[in-house]
């Protein structure tokens, strides 16, 4: 035992008494559920920056800008940072405006189909069990490196603290862990990123270091190294874009992101927690990705990138400040694991079991645990790969969901029928590509991303089906309700005061390319020619 391990239990003691606190306070489902519905603007937006911030950043995306795709992973970073404010104005406030439980929901309401319900559970049970196995085996390799206990003793300690602060306490408790944790690992990232630039001179010196050196000037480059992803600057940059697409839909729709929206007190916190999510996850992907490419100055080609954040905390940091950093992204991996697994089991209670009302909390928790049960089998039986089964659940989200999402918002001509085969015809598109190139072990074409494939696919099937069928008076009024503001929101006073957030969310623009600029183009110009 270490000082690292001891602070790592701590805090999850913490977060586990916190929970529990919490649990006294839920009196009924939609409590357990959606947190009664009046979460306000600062923990739907900790909650969403949470729920996306896991170990699959400070890990996977971080060993990837590790070993030189620094460029790429920002491309991306920067269109999913719009997602949140598409997702919130196109999607969320209807979302939250059709008084559902759970998004599965919304689609059997939204097209009057029990089968596009219990479709869009089952996708979305498969998301989120995908992106639960990546979150559990970072937690497991983070533990396991840092304290030097087991691998598989590491993941059951971390599955039974999730999984006892999401049982006893529901929705609310994980959105107030959640931007809890946002918090800690938010502050401990930005203190620690200076501690490392500071020792090689402080950022612009450590910047113009890598750029100088020829071993290391491509890491900063438009293109990045060739290798960790693809072998040209081109093909990276296609990639980029494409899981651009990909984190873009996720941020919009995907159902651990856009389920935030059902726990909003009204629609003006929907609007205003999306510009508030969209900076927050971009700085953190930004700073993630410098701070791991400044590591190459101390430990250059370390032998397993995915530990680079993990190795900085223990060698390059103060001590205090190693334990608050690996604190910080135990709590990440924590924050979406409570997320993932309280979806399941609404989904499950909700979607699946439909004599749900007299046993509906009950269902979920049981749900809960068989689902945290199995993800803990499988992260044992199988080697970590956090990156890969990270962008898995993503491109899924994106296959799946998200031409369908905004197609039963704006589509007068969508049926049920062609809904239901998009996002049939979306999932199997991009599951089964991704699983035939796993197991023949085959590199696709950069333009043949499974995700984009599912894209396709959806979009092809719900037009075919759509053409084939006609909308019933049941879709037509579901559809038209969603564009009845409700009288509770149409406070002038309030109105005035949200409009103004769009007109804010564009500066969110200028922010970040400012950013950019000063702390990564300048300075690595500056690499080259001097």
């Amino acid at each position: 035992m270490n000082v690292y391990f001891i602070g790592m239990c701590i805090s999850m003691v913490v977060y586990v008494l916190i929970g529990l606190f919490v649990s006294r306070r839920v009196k009924d489902a939609n409590d357990y559920y959606v947190a009664g519905r009046k979460a306000p603007v600062a923990l739907i937006a900790g909650s969403l920056i949470a729920s996306y911030t896991s170990t699959g950043m400070f890990m996977g995306d971080a060993a990837q800008c590790y070993d030189g795709a620094f460029t790429s992973i920002i491309i991306f970073a920067g269109m999913q940072s719009a997602g949140y404010i598409i997702g919130a104005v196109f999607f969320g406030r209807y979302l939250r405006r059709s008084k559902v439980m759970t998004i599965p929901e919304f689609f059997g309401k939204r097209f009057h189909s029990s089968r596009m319900r219990a479709l869009a559970a089952f996708t979305a049970i498969v998301m989120m069990s995908v992106y639960l196995l990546s979150v559990i085996q970072g937690i497991g390799t983070l533990m396991s490196t840092v304290t030097g206990v087991s691998y598989n003793l590491c993941i059951i300690l971390a599955m039974i603290v999730f999984t006892v602060i999401t049982v006893i306490s529901g929705s609310r408790g994980v959105l107030i862990t959640d931007t809890l944790m946002a918090s800690v690992f938010t502050a401990a990232l930005l203190v620690s990123a200076v501690t490392i630039a500071s020792k090689h001179g402080g950022w612009y010196l450590s910047i113009g270091q890598i750029a100088a050196n020829p071993e290391t000037e491509g890491f900063f480059s438009w293109g990045g190294v060739p290798g960790p992803l693809y072998d040209t600057g081109a093909k990276n940059v296609i990639w980029g874009l494409n899981y651009g697409i990909v984190w873009m839909s996720v941020c919009a729709v995907g159902p651990w992101q856009s389920s935030r929206y059902l726990m909003a007190k009204d629609e003006h916190t929907v609007v205003k927690a999306a510009p508030i999510s969209a900076i927050g996850v971009f700085v953190l992907e930004f700073i993630v990705g410098l701070t791991a490419v400044m590591v190459n100055l101390s430990n250059y080609k370390m032998a397993d990138s995915s530990q680079v954040m993990i190795w900085a905390a223990m060698n390059m940091l103060p001590t205090v400040l190693g334990v608050i950093l690996l604190t910080g992204v135990l709590a990440a991996g924590i924050s979406s694991a409570t997320t993932f697994l309280s979806l399941i089991g609404s989904s499950f209670a909700n979607d699946v079991v439909t004599s749900k009302k007299k046993n509906f909390i009950r269902n979920g928790q049981i749900a809960m645990v068989i689902a945290s049960t199995a993800v803990l089998v499988i992260a044992v039986l199988n080697p970590p790969s956090i990156f890969w089964i990270m962008f898995l659940g993503g491109a899924v989200a994106a296959s799946s969901w998200m031409p369908v999402a905004f197609a039963s918002i704006f589509s007068k001509r969508l049926t049920k029928a062609g809904a239901f085969c998009g996002m049939l015809s979306g999932f199997l598109g991009c599951f089964l590509l991704r699983l035939w190139a796993s197991l023949t072990g085959t590199t696709l074409p950069v333009y043949l991303d499974p995700s984009i494939v599912g894209i396709v696919c959806n979009i092809v099937a719900m037009v075919i089906g759509t053409a084939l069928t006609r909308v019933t008076p049941e879709e037509k009024a579901a559809r038209e309700a969603l564009f009845v503001i409700p009288e509770s929101e149409k406070d002038p006073a309030d109105i005035r005061k949200t409009l103004r957030w769009p007109k804010w969310s564009v500066g969110v623009g200028g922010i970040i390319a400012l950013m950019m600029l000063l702390l990564w183009v300048i300075p690595y110009l500056r690499g080259l020619v001097a």
